[in-house]
């Protein structure tokens, strides 16, 4: 289980999964099934978040920040060399 701070969770997570992963952990927080959350798509673009992740044209690997509500919490996602997925009560 990963650690709570403050009402919010650290992790790293691989960029093609990180739709599933806000998902699963809000969930998790939350205690409930994820198939009673309200779909990610209501408040992100799932594919457009992947788009994010991915390397540019010339390979170049992107770096930045994504930040979104979603289902009561605080959903931050920082990209560079290993993505890093936050999620905090709102």
């Amino acid at each position: 289980m990963w650690p709570y701070v403050a009402m919010a969770r650290t992790l790293e997570t691989e960029p093609d999964r990180v739709y599933e992963r806000i998902v699963t952990e809000v969930a998790a927080i939350d205690g409930t099934d994820p198939m009673e959350l309200p779909p990610l798509f209501n408040a992100v673009d799932p594919d457009a978040l992947l788009s994010v992740f991915s390397a540019t044209e010339s390979g170049v690997s992107r770096s930045g920040r994504v930040e979104f509500p979603y289902a009561g919490y605080e959903i931050t996602i920082t990209f560079d060399d290993d993505p890093e997925l936050r999620i905090e009560r709102a």
